[in-house]
């Protein structure tokens, strides 16, 4: 099998999919795009020019991956959390990731939905970013990283390797390696 993509998907010049690549309905894809093994595009996900995709890596509905972007193997990027799949009205709770231009993305990140990244950010290998963060242009997160829901990062901080960044923490400021940011109690 080579790759599916569904009749409703947009795909710019020199799409390049690797075997068993899957596009769903809506999918908007750009220029020179290149996808690895295993790849599932779904549905309304938009990836923008010059961007390679590795194996294994999913992009869920609706999120946005900026020009120049590079997503390592195994990466998920706008995962829904499993106990807010829906709303009470059927549509879907959370809306999908949007990551700026030139970001690069480590293997076996997880990116849940809702998180906005700006251009020229760097997650490291297995960083797990959670729901509604707000990641600031020009950041650089570590390998194992976890940012808890809710949190923000300013442009430019650097947070090192082992990170822990707490549900709803603003980050000003650089992290060193495994440091711990906790919300200050009620």
């Amino acid at each position: 099998m080579s790759a599916y993509v569904h009749p409703t998907a947009v795909v710019g010049e020199n799409f390049k999919p690797a075997p068993f690549t899957l596009i769903d309905a809506e999918v908007v894809i750009g220029a020179n795009v290149i996808t690895g093994s295993f790849v599932h595009l779904r549905y309304a996900a938009n990836v923008a020019d010059n961007v390679l995709v590795g194996d294994h890596v999913t992009v869920h509905d609706s999120a946005v991956i900026g020009a120049g972007c590079v997503i390592g193997d195994g990466a998920v990027i706008g995962r829904r959390p499993v106990s807010r799949v829906r709303d009470s009205d059927g549509s879907p709770s959370v809306s999908g990731a949007i990551l700026g231009a030139r970001c690069i993305i480590g293997t076996s990140v997880v990116i849940l939905g809702g998180v906005r990244a700006g251009d020229d950010c760097s997650v490291g290998d297995g960083s797990v970013v959670g729901q509604g963060c707000a990641i600031g242009a020009g950041c650089s997160i570590g390998r194992n990283v976890t940012i808890e829901p809710g949190a923000t990062v300013a442009d430019g901080v650097s947070i090192g390797s082992g990170a822990f960044i707490g549900e709803g923490i603003a980050v000003q400021g650089d992290v060193p390696e495994a440091a711990v940011a906790l919300p200050d109690p009620e």
